[in-house]
């Protein structure tokens, strides 16, 4: 009997991650009838997109659940590729697929129900609505794909509801800010200020170019989740804001944070000198944690205008973002 193929829960078939280099690999075939090794370093998205293009699109991807979604993570590997996804969002997809995999990857297709899917929200939305939710998201992305192969006839997705959300209400008093702040680095303040005082979200902030900085002291922002750019009027805090971060380095680059090699930000280590700043204030003080996303909330609750954010719909910024009371007028 053949043992197990060992195989991280993130990666399709074939894909591979080296026990001792940590390289990644992906076995491709070969001449007659054999598979090779195909080395590709740390770079996981370009071995995803060669998944789609030598595994992905072959219409033999069996009726599990787990085939379908090695499928999907080759389908949004192209998709980065193409520039219609992030690499952030890709990595998002890959964790919620990763968080699927364990329930549903050795379900069939015929065997997926309502019922199940149920029980399976009803025990996922004990442990977290939000994560539940997303995982729902890409549930239906995973059906609409089985959908188009052939695999499934019906979606017993339209029987289930998403659960109910309760908006995040934690607002940032200036001292609380002030006390991250007083053990953050200086690439941190230089965020943290300009989250506060323009609501961007901190993608948008490590992608912030110097050029993005207008002649007269504003700022142009080209937002990535919304498509919709922001101009910010020229203000003291914006110019305040940008010799903040042309101090952090002292060299000049195209963006306008840069590590101490010269290059932007990844989100994964940007939130780890913020986790650093948190924890430092929260060893020196009785402070409540909050997030880096916690300061765009701060910046909605305290404009006078609800655009600043970036919204279409003002219903969504007062829901989610207007986290102090609002000020009314007794009747006498």
């Amino acid at each position: 009997m053949a043992r197990p193929r060992i195989q991280s829960k993130q990666f399709p078939s074939y894909c591979y991650r080296d026990k001792k280099s940590g390289s990644l690999y992906m076995m491709v075939p070969a001449a007659e009838n054999k598979l090779q090794r195909r080395t590709y370093g740390k770079d996981v998205h370009r071995m995803m997109a060669d998944w789609a293009d030598i595994y992905g699109t072959s219409e033999q991807v069996g009726p599990l659940i787990g085939a379908t979604m090695d499928k999907y993570l080759g389908v949004i590997a192209r998709k980065r590729e193409k520039g219609d996804l992030s690499p952030t969002t890709e990595r998002d997809y890959q964790k919620y697929v990763s968080s699927l995999r364990p329930v549903w990857g050795n379900v069939r297709w015929s065997d997926f129900d309502a019922p199940g899917i149920f029980r399976w929200q009803e025990a996922r939305g004990e442990q977290s609505v939000v994560q539940c939710n997303r995982e729902l998201t890409v549930m239906s992305q995973l059906v609409k794909l089985a959908g188009k192969l052939n695999l499934i006839k019906d979606n017993p997705l339209r029987f289930i509801d998403r659960l109910k959300e309760k908006p995040r209400d934690r607002y940032v008093t200036d001292d609380e800010f002030a006390a991250v702040f007083m053990h953050a680095n200086s690439a941190v303040r230089a965020a943290m200020f300009i989250a506060s005082i323009t609501g961007l979200r901190q993608g948008d902030i490590l992608r912030l170019r110097r050029s993005d900085f207008t002649k007269d002291g504003g700022l142009l922002v080209p937002t990535r989740k919304t498509n919709q750019p922001l101009l910010f009027d020229a203000s003291p805090g914006l110019q305040q804001a940008y010799e903040m971060g042309l101090s952090v380095r002292t060299f000049a680059s195209l963006h306008w944070l840069v590590t101490e090699e010269g290059k932007q930000y990844t989100g994964d280590g940007f939130r780890s000198l913020w986790h650093r700043a948190m924890t430092n204030a929260q060893k020196a003080s009785p402070l409540k944690r909050f997030t880096f996303n916690d300061l765009r909330a701060k910046a909605g609750s305290e404009s006078r205008d609800w655009q600043i954010l970036g919204h279409m719909d003002q219903k969504t910024f007062n829901r989610v973002y207007q986290r102090l009371p609002r000020k009314v007028a007794p009747t006498r």
